[in-house]
């Protein structure tokens, strides 16, 4: 009888050597968010919010990230998602269509039985029945934030007439649940990256991110590309949200299946070194405290077995904050970034950037006119020029 055991469990091994993988939550979109101005922090009480927003990936159900990271606890007394225009989903969290979202937490919900397919947008609504503080948001002026008529309306249409609000409080994250693992690419760095003037639909695509992520999966790669980022977001030091150095374990690191981060910051370092803002001298910094905190970020990312692959500062000349002495140290700061070894590999965005005529300019077919941000042009141009090689 025992021969006839031994042989019941190798048969059993090899029934759950052929089963198939896990299915897997995948983050399909992010955003980074920040703690709004005292000045700035709006309450809502009996209305609706909804925001769009374009996932990356593709699933059979949804799961929803709320984030109050700054906030104290709050109450939401009803959640949905929809297709953008579509029937709406309740979200629900334990069971529960109402919670409570702990102070200085996040959220997460249970799954919503909406199928997605990569880049559709999502529309996500939440019903506040009480006056609600909202501290913890991301700036979204080029897709805002629709906020309701009084009442519930998560699961239809609003009303008229409807409000617009720049910024897009709680919402953190989508997932979506995959047949097997995928590699999550993360987009890190400030508005450059972040691009808070750019809209769902615009074209040509103005995030360099979300280009990348459709040449990623236009060649059948399985990476999906998500962006974490920050417009005024500085390496060293807080300003518009954490620095890049105290949000980069809440952003890349805990984001599950991270297996690549492009960096894309430090100009903003530069042009506010020294620099007086609303009557306040900003500290100055040197270039060789700036590369410290470069080699930090890789230190810990490698730490996780995640590769860093950084590009080179654009050019900024003529930009609102550009000093001879901050020219100077973009430079030395580049030149490193392209001898130093210290990242997995390097993507020289200044060359594909740089006016020909002035390379300390960018290109005038690439950005809106302030010399510091690629508009839809750059942008597109900024994913293209990226090589998937570098993702396998």
């Amino acid at each position: 009888m025992r021969w006839m055991r031994t042989i019941a469990a190798a048969a059993a091994m090899l029934l759950v050597a052929a089963a198939p993988a896990k299915e897997r939550w995948t983050r399909a979109w992010t955003a980074s968010m920040w703690q709004v101005a005292d000045d700035q922090v709006r309450s809502l009480e009996n209305v609706t919010i909804r925001s769009a927003v374009r996932v990356g990936a593709g699933g059979r159900q949804l799961r929803l990230r709320l984030a109050n990271d700054y906030g104290p606890a709050l109450s939401v007394g009803a959640a949905s998602v929809r297709l953008a225009g579509g029937k709406a989903v309740k979200v629900t969290f334990d069971g529960q269509a109402s919670v409570r979202v702990p102070e200085g937490a996040p959220l997460v919900s249970d799954p919503i039985a909406l199928p997605v397919k990569a880049f559709d947008v999502v529309e996500v609504s939440l019903f506040f029945p009480e006056s609600t503080p909202l501290v913890t948001v991301h700036d979204v002026v080029g897709e805002q934030t629709l906020i309701s008529p009084p009442g519930d309306h998560t699961q239809a249409d609003f009303p008229a007439p409807v409000e617009k609000w720049r910024l897009r409080p709680l919402i953190a994250g989508l997932d979506v649940l995959t047949d097997k693992p995928r590699p999550v690419v993360v987009a890190f760095g400030d508005s450059i990256t972040d691009n808070v003037g750019c809209a769902n639909d615009a074209m040509p695509r103005c995030r360099w991110g979300d280009v990348l992520g459709r040449r990623l999966a236009a060649a059948g790669k399985p990476h999906v590309v998500v962006t974490q980022a920050i417009s005024g977001n500085r390496i060293l030091a807080n300003g518009t949200g954490p620095s890049a150095l105290s949000r980069f374990d809440r952003d890349v690191l805990a984001v599950p299946g991270v297996s690549h981060v492009v960096l894309l910051e430090g100009i903003n370092d530069i042009g506010n070194s020294g620099r007086v803002v609303k009557g306040a001298l900003r500290p100055t910094i040197t270039a060789d405290q700036l590369l410290a905190g470069y080699k930090q970020l890789a230190l810990r990312a490698r730490e996780r077995g995640i590769k860093v692959y950084a590009m080179t500062i654009l050019p900024y000349e003529g930009a609102m904050y550009q000093t001879p002495a901050g020219e100077a140290m973009r430079v030395q700061v580049n030149a490193w970034i392209r001898t130093a070894k210290a990242f997995d590999a390097v993507i020289d965005m200044e060359k594909v950037m740089a006016d020909p005529a002035n390379p300390k300019r960018l290109a005038a077919n690439m950005q809106g006119g302030d010399n510091l941000h690629p508009d839809g042009r750059g942008e597109t141009a900024m994913g293209e020029a990226i090589d998937l090689g570098l993702f396998r």
